[in-house]
């Protein structure tokens, strides 16, 4: 239910896990984590061997990543042993004047790229993040929201399609449901 797919079952074929478990990470927080693993969220600690060989955060679990882990004994608490391969990532340059990775989801398989329709639509900003979308190996749909309050939605909606070729564009409204 959470993802699992032939792609993480692979990195564990013919491995002795040694109650090891997959797990999936649901929330990062500053090097704290919250997983699903058997069934239920549990916080989640990194050791210092996984921290330390580390070359950046790229290289640490994100949100959506699938890891390996165990419970610690007495603890409701795990600890997070390995990170399994990413098959998507959307990422951006890590704020600040490092020049290095922020990972913001893992393995994901469809972003909506969410524009308020309340404001001027900026086509540029749509391009950008369009791009991102597409490096990081999802597919991208574009969500048009409040079009109870715009005057033109489908003169928007089509504004949107130009700059998002293939690209499936919804123009909703999340107050009165139209469009979900």
């Amino acid at each position: 239910d959470l993802g699992w797919s032939p792609h993480f079952e692979a990195q564990l074929t013919g491995r002795d896990l040694d109650g090891l478990l997959p797990a999936r990470v649901a929330e990062e927080l500053k090097g704290a984590y919250r997983i699903y693993l058997e069934g239920r969220l549990v916080p989640a600690v990194l050791p210092g061997r996984l921290l330390h060989s580390a070359t950046g955060r790229e290289d640490l679990p994100a949100t959506g990543d699938w890891v390996l882990a165990h419970l610690l004994p007495g603890e409701d608490k795990a600890l997070i042993v390995e990170l399994l391969r990413r098959r998507t990532k959307l990422s951006r340059k890590d704020a600040g004047e490092r020049t290095s990775e922020q990972v913001l989801a893992a393995n994901v398989d469809t972003v909506f790229l969410v524009a308020s329709l309340n404001r001027e639509l900026n086509p540029r900003r749509i391009e950008r993040y369009l791009t991102t979308i597409w490096e990081s190996g999802a597919q991208p749909v574009i969500v048009l929201n409040k079009s109870d309050v715009a005057t033109d939605v489908e003169g928007l909606r089509i504004a949107a399609e130009a700059v998002a070729p293939g690209v499936e564009v919804r123009a909703v409204s999340a107050l009165t449901g139209d469009g979900i």
